[in-house]
């Protein structure tokens, strides 16, 4: 049976996160889709991809507002191996203009999966910094460059309305 088409919530006055919460609660589990319809795109907090076992994930920011600190992070049910040889399983990279604009890890992923969002730093009353994802109006959506290859368009959990161009970055997969 063909999946409905979701409803568009960009003028309803919700956050993209209420949104989805809005749009779980209107749906049977079985057609639970992974995005919500904002302004006819389809937008997610958190997005997977087939990957290889073993290869190399690069990260490349292409463009960053600088009203607040955004990153990504990349995550796989295995290891990424680190510059000093040390191996994670989530790797949170900051855009830094100091640095620069790419990374590249090894990765070995078990169960052929990389996932990837995005994430940001609130400054609070009282000097207190968070580091955050999937709040409010974060979220993402996903130009599909190739099967190796996505550029996210993303917006952070501050921006109202959302802003999809807060952060843009690709993430290329090469295999061993």
């Amino acid at each position: 049976m063909p999946q409905a088409e979701a409803k568009d919530y960009a003028d309803s006055g919700l956050s993209i996160r209420t949104a989805f919460l809005d749009q779980g609660k209107r749906s049977v589990a079985a057609r639970r889709l992974d995005y919500i319809l904002w302004a006819g795109l389809r937008v997610k907090t958190g997005d997977s991809f087939d990957v290889p076992k073993d290869g190399v994930v690069r990260g490349e920011f292409l463009s960053c507002k600088p009203d607040i600190e955004q990153g990504f992070d990349v995550k796989v049910d295995g290891w990424l191996k680190l510059a000093d040889g040390s191996k994670i399983s989530t790797l949170r990279t900051w855009n830094d203009p100091r640095l620069g604009s790419a990374v590249e890890y090894p990765f070995h992923s078990r169960d052929q999966k990389l996932w990837v969002w995005n994430v940001y730093k609130m400054r609070y009353p009282g000097g207190q910094v968070v580091e955050e994802k999937w709040t409010e109006n974060a979220g993402f959506w996903v130009e599909g460059i190739s099967e190796r290859e996505r550029i996210y368009h993303c917006s952070h959990g501050a921006a109202s309305p959302p802003d999809f161009e807060a952060l843009v970055f690709r993430i290329t997969i090469q295999p061993a």
